[in-house]
């Protein structure tokens, strides 16, 4: 079975990709009616691949992949499958994987997932084994032979997997501390193998172009990336206006446009479907190589007409920047802006000759409590007591080390565990990610555990989970970091999952003996390098 989604992307085709979003059932009418636009739409050579969500918004449905299995059946396209961290462990994620290898079922597009909101009787308890960045490298593994020990012990290998990964990230962050990390932890996922990036929902043309410019500048430019194209009706955007789509921004302007809209006689459709195209034309002008539209009771003819629109808007992308542009008035940017075109500041570079943005100066790092709370503390330990080769280092890891071979690796540890439950929350997992998070919790203070980076679903520096309550623990470890030169420090390093071997034991033994994730870390930045403990021979 050919995947035209790979072929699009390596011929650079401009590649449309349609959302479907199956629901909750089995055998459901919304089901049927989305199998027929995939029926609809399976002879049109546009069409690159069929989008299939993985539990929408933290509520349950059909899986992705049992979907992707049906639009097969019925079209023969590979489709793109949605491959979420929220609901599955590592094995899951990993047998599923085996599912959809055996089915012919190659793209994945891989992320985060919306926390957890519905289920049987009540709220669901989330999983986050693993997060986007380590699937990726899972998969590149499973792309090799996933190699793992046989039962003698002996090395053993599967047969290589055909995976084509692709990532999500968010360019339509409003804060310097979630901007920074966005790109940050898409850094990550490009260098972990990432095939093609996804953008999250937006309406700003100026914050499209500043995610082609940051992966330019992280090397990552050789890398297709796909717009985002919602068909936003007045409902749908006063719902994400409000905030009920974690990642997705409206704006306050773009809604009063849309009430305004609404008062004609068809309700507003022609208006939507032509903005819709005119941000595809846009993207196009931008330099996206391709496309990935969704929207409610949207059928194939609406697809099709949106996309036919494109093509007529497409000469004049230009002239379209000021009327799409629906950001939020004086909120952060990487780039200076061009006032004459509405986008991002470049300039020729004589010494150099090539053309450049103009990074736009970092702000003071907020130095706020709520943000900076037990921070100084935590800098001066780790520099006296866990920085190998300094202070009190050596005494420190000597006597983890002796009560070890004393009372083994399951001893109790009560003093640490009292001083992290009080200082940092610490549920005892034994393999701290507190040296990796600005010594903030990554367990207990991120609802979704994330070690490499943040989620896309902040805003304003509000965690998902909490809006306007707890602020994303990122968003605090930049700040953090950045009062002391340092906030590039989170893109040092990728971090593992967690060894959940280590579960209640101590982990500053685990620290100084190597056995936590801090000595299998992958550095990207040599730097960071020597914060890794020597074991003792």
């Amino acid at each position: 079975m050919e995947n035209r989604l790979a072929k699009a992307l390596e011929n650079g085709e401009f590649a449309i990709t349609v959302e479907f979003i199956p629901g909750r059932g089995a055998n459901e009418d919304s089901q049927e009616h989305e199998l027929q636009i995939a029926r609809d739409l399976a002879g049109n050579p546009r069409i690159a691949a069929y989008s299939i969500t993985d539990n929408p918004s933290g509520n349950p449905a059909l899986l992705a992949d049992a979907f992707a299995e049906d639009i097969i059946k019925e079209t023969g396209m590979t489709p793109l499958v949605h491959l979420t961290c929220k609901d599955r462990n590592r094995n899951q994620i990993e047998s599923q994987l085996y599912a959809m290898e055996r089915r012919g079922i190659q793209n994945v597009l891989c992320m985060t997932g919306d926390y957890p909101v519905t289920g049987y009787t009540s709220r669901p308890r989330p999983v986050f084994d693993l997060d986007s960045v380590t699937i990726v490298q899972m998969i590149q593994e499973m792309n090799k032979g996933m190699a793992y020990p046989g039962r003698k012990g002996e090395p053993v290998a599967t047969k290589p997997c055909h995976f084509y990964p692709g990532v999500v990230t968010s360019p339509f962050k409003w804060t310097e501390g979630e901007g920074y990390t966005q790109y940050y932890k898409l850094d990550k996922k490009c260098r972990a193998g990432a095939k093609f990036i996804m953008s999250q929902i937006g309406f700003d043309p100026r914050k499209m172009e500043e995610l082609l410019l940051v992966l330019k500048e992280q090397g990552h430019g050789n890398i297709p990336v796909f717009a985002n194209i919602f068909v936003l009706p007045k409902g749908v955007g006063k719902s994400m206006n409000a905030g009920n789509f974690p990642g997705c921004y409206v704006s306050d302007e773009l809604v009063a446009v849309l009430e305004e809209e609404s008062k004609a006689e068809d309700k507003g459709k022609a208006k939507r479907f032509e903005r819709a195209a005119k941000q595809i034309a846009v993207a196009k002008g931008l330099g996206y190589a391709g496309c990935h539209i969704g929207g409610i009771g949207l059928n194939a003819e609406a697809v099709m007409h949106v996309i036919e629109l494109a093509d007529q808007f497409e000469e004049n992308w230009m002239d379209y920047i000021q009327e799409l542009s629906f950001g939020m008035p004086g909120a952060w940017y990487m780039y200076e802006k061009d006032e004459a075109t509405g986008l991002n500041k470049i300039v020729y570079d004589e010494k150099y000759h090539i053309y450049h943005p103009v990074r736009r100066p970092q702000a003071p790092a907020d130095k706020r409590r709520v943000v900076q709370k037990n921070y100084a503390l935590s800098r001066f330990v780790h520099k006296f007591m866990m920085n190998p080769g300094h202070g009190f280092y050596g005494a420190f890891s000597s006597i983890m080390a002796r009560k070890d071979r004393k009372k083994g690796h399951h001893r109790k540890h009560t003093i640490e565990n009292v001083g992290k439950v009080v200082l940092y929350g610490c549920m005892s997992c034994g393999d701290c990610g507190l040296p990796s998070v600005a010594y903030i919790c990554p367990m207990t203070q991120c609802p979704k555990c994330q070690r490499n980076g943040p989620c896309g679903g902040s805003h304003m520096g509000y965690c998902e989970v909490f809006p306007n309550e707890r602020l994303c623990v990122y968003y605090r470890a930049y700040h953090r970091l950045h009062k002391y030169g340092e906030e590039d420090k989170l893109i040092g390093y990728m971090v593992p999952p967690v060894n959940w071997d280590h579960f209640e034991t101590s982990g500053w033994s685990n620290y100084v003996t190597g056995r936590d994730n801090i000595s299998h870390r992958q550095y990207l930045d040599k730097r960071w390098e020597h914060e890794t403990p020597v074991p003792k021979k």
